[in-house]
């Protein structure tokens, strides 16, 4: 019921999301990995995709009312400032059940400018997981969603890791790199789908101070 409430009022009133390209997540495990350009950005795919969990800053959960609401939704929170490996050990154990679930990271890390980012804004965090729990991640471009106004969503085809692991059990860091600038690469061929599908431009980013320069 609570999905079926926020998919009408986050989905269909607030933000008017329409999707392109997106095949049955049903029959499969995924890890969704947007462009980050909101704090909305979480809330729309959210509504949109069933048995999913996402991974949010810490400080989405400071009011402890909206904090409980994160959890019952399946929302994991996250210190940036202090990586203990300890979130991505559980995003790779989640799948450890076999069953078909669905867990979202924003490869850049915060929120940002893909068109303007280095390679060294997107961080190896969600490819880490794909690579160790045999998982394949789904890129996704997020237009930036603005209130009352049509929402583009385009999904990509999946990114298998396979490769990214040694005989000796190890990642491969310079293939992680890889599938790092290939997650980039593919973003903006699906931003690129976004303007034909919509007939119109991608609207102009509109970006706090804070997070106008968090390319690098």
């Amino acid at each position: 019921m609570l999905k079926k409430i926020g998919h009408f009022i986050v989905g269909k009133i607030l933000y008017r999301v329409t999707e392109y390209d997106k095949k049955d997540l049903s029959n499969g495990s995924y890890i969704l990995c947007p462009n980050h350009v909101s704090d909305a950005d979480g809330p729309v795919m959210w509504v949109n995709n069933d048995n999913i969990r996402i991974l949010a800053k810490k400080e989405c959960f400071k009011n402890k009312l909206f904090a409980w609401f994160l959890e019952k939704i399946n929302v994991v929170q996250i210190d940036r400032d202090r990586h203990s490996g300890a979130e991505l050990l559980s995003a790779i154990n989640y799948f450890s059940d076999g069953k078909n679930k669905i867990f979202m990271l924003f490869p850049q890390g915060t929120i940002s400018d893909i068109n303007k980012n280095k390679l060294t804004r997107i961080k190896p965090g969600a490819f880490y997981v794909s690579a160790k729990s045999n998982v394949p991640i789904i890129p996704v471009f997020l237009e930036q969603p603005r209130l009352f106004r049509k929402t583009r969503v385009v999904y990509g085809e999946e990114i298998h890791l396979d490769d990214a692991i040694g005989i000796d059990g190890k990642i491969d860091r310079k293939k992680i790199e890889e599938y790092r600038l290939k997650w980039q690469q593919e973003i903006f061929k699906l931003q690129e789908k976004a303007v034909t599908y919509g007939r119109k431009p991608i609207r102009k980013l509109k970006l706090k101070p804070k997070h106008q320069n968090n390319n690098e």
